[in-house]
């Protein structure tokens, strides 16, 4: 998806073809479900991920249509299929950015508590945003702001959202202990979560976009850089 992703972005027939995002979304958020289903009871991944696809829809809806809780903005219609004029692709990225960033705190962390791992996610969750605006907004033109200007709003919205999503996330899925503690796939939702940060940042600074890239990547790298210092001895 990453080299794929490279072309699009920069070549001059790439434009064309973004609406192949939600292909690509949509292949992220199945290997999140088969990993959690690799490590979690089958019927509590089912509910839960169906949980989190109709809660972001409302979210996404209500936003779009009342400019809360995110602020005054509309979809273009690159990231089709749209449902009820909220595309489907950006429920893909709610379940996946949500689900990985809970992977990446839990294993970053350790040994420490679930709601330390939840607080941490939602970090995540939020300098992915910081990160995906400009990439989104600016350049791909997913969706547009009534403003010209991402509103502060936005970012306050994606950290409590990114809480209850990945509070739910934790608290509804039955996990298999010795899985979640020894399985190498586990590894997995870190690399994707990668991928995504070094795409956005790459494509956000070719395209100038310095300020919010700096501020996305210096809150994961603070985040990461502290969980490895005060890391518990064991």
């Amino acid at each position: 998806m990453f080299p794929v992703g490279f072309i699009i972005m920069f070549t001059e027939f790439g434009s064309a073809y973004l609406w192949t995002t939600t292909i690509f979304l949509g292949l992220e958020a199945l290997i999140t479900f088969i990993l959690l289903i690799k490590l979690a009871d089958l019927l509590s991944v089912v509910i839960t991920t169906a949980v989190i696809f109709m809660a972001s829809w409302f979210v996404e809806y209500w936003g779009v249509t009342t400019g809360f809780p995110f602020g005054d903005y509309t979809y273009s219609g690159i990231l089709a299929p749209h449902i009820g004029g909220v595309p489907l692709a950006i429920m893909f990225a709610w379940f996946t950015v949500t689900a990985c960033s809970l992977f990446a705190a839990r294993y970053l962390l350790k040994a420490s508590s679930e709601f330390s791992a939840i607080v941490i996610a939602s970090i995540f969750v939020l300098a992915t945003d910081i990160l995906l605006e400009p990439f989104a907004s600016f350049v791909n033109n997913y969706w547009v702001w009534q403003s010209g200007a991402v509103p502060l709003q936005n970012f306050v919205s994606w950290f409590a959202v990114g809480i209850v999503f990945v509070f739910t996330i934790s608290q509804l899925i039955k996990w298999n202990k010795t899985e979640l503690n020894s399985s190498f796939i586990i590894r997995i939702p870190l690399i994707i979560t990668a991928i995504n940060i070094l795409n956005f940042s790459v494509v956000n600074v070719v395209h100038g976009y310095y300020v919010l890239t700096a501020f996305g990547l210096a809150i994961f790298t603070a985040i990461i850089a502290s969980t490895l210092i005060f890391k518990p001895k064991s």
